[in-house]
C-alpha cells in the first residue's frame, strides 16, 4: 500500500528520489526559475528553501508558475500518455485491412519508430507486429467458427490466397485449421496470464505456435 504523501518533508523526499509513484499526488514550484514540476522531474532538484508544494497544477499556475518544459506537469503522467498512445495504435491495427507498418504507427504517434517499438512492447507486453499477427489470428479464429468452410474463413479474415494462409497457419492458429474448427481436439495448449499497462494479458500456445493473445480488464 502506498504511504500518503501529506507532509512537506515526505514531499521533499519524493522530489529528491524522483519518485514516479508520487506523480499526481502533488506538484512543486521553484521560486528562482518560476516553473513548477511533477515529483519525478529529471531536472536537478533546486535548493529546498526555494521550493513550494502545490496539490494541483492549477494551484501552481494560479500562484504564477509556468509548467516545466522537461516533465510537462500540465499533461497526464507519462505512463498514462504512453498507454493512451499504445491503445490508439492497437485500434489503428484492428481497423486496418492490412496491418500498418512500424513507420506508419510511429508517425501517427509522433515519435521515432525505434522509440515507438520500445514503448509499445513495454506497455502491451508484445511488439506491434506480434499484436497485428494476433489480431489477424483472432479474425481467422472467429471466421473459422462462423464461415461455412475453411476456404471461406480464410478470405473472410482478409487473406488474399489460401496458399498464403496455409504457409502461416501454424503461426496464426498454433494448429491446423481443421483441428481448430474441431475445438483444438487433442491439442496440448499451454497458457500464461500477466499484467500490462493495458490490463490483463493472456498468451496461449501449442508446440506449433501461438494460438491466442487476449487483452482484458480481469485475469
Amino acid at each position: 500500500m502506498q504511504t500518503a504523501i501529506d507532509t512537506d518533508s515526505a514531499r521533499w523526499a519524493a522530489v529528491i528520489a524522483k519518485d514516479r509513484a508520487a506523480d499526481g499526488e502533488f506538484f512543486y514550484s521553484v521560486r528562482t526559475t518560476g516553473v513548477y514540476c511533477r515529483p519525478s522531474c529529471a531536472a536537478r532538484p533546486a535548493r529546498r528553501e526555494n521550493v513550494a508544494f502545490h496539490l494541483t497544477a492549477g494551484e501552481a499556475e494560479a500562484a504564477g508558475f509556468r509548467p516545466c518544459k522537461r516533465c510537462k506537469p500540465e499533461q497526464p503522467p507519462m505512463a498514462e500518455r504512453q498507454a493512451a498512445m499504445v491503445a490508439q495504435a492497437c485500434r489503428t491495427i484492428e481497423a486496418a485491412e492490412e496491418a500498418p507498418d512500424l513507420e506508419a504507427l510511429a508517425a501517427q504517434a509522433g515519435i521515432s519508430p525505434f522509440h515507438f517499438h520500445r514503448v509499445f512492447k513495454s506497455v502491451a507486453g508484445v511488439t506491434p507486429k506480434a499484436y497485428a499477427s494476433a489480431h489477424r489470428a483472432g479474425r481467422v479464429r472467429e471466421a473459422l467458427t462462423t464461415s461455412g468452410t475453411v476456404t471461406e474463413a480464410i478470405y473472410d479474415a482478409g487473406f488474399n490466397s489460401g496458399g498464403r494462409f496455409y504457409a502461416q497457419s501454424a503461426q496464426v492458429l498454433g494448429m491446423t485449421p481443421t483441428r481448430f474448427r474441431a475445438g483444438g481436439e487433442a491439442a496440448v495448449i499451454k497458457f500464461a496470464i500477466g499484467e500490462c499497462s493495458l490490463g490483463s494479458i493472456l498468451v496461449a500456445a501449442t508446440d506449433k505456435g501461438v494460438c491466442a493473445i487476449l487483452l482484458g480488464d480481469d485475469p
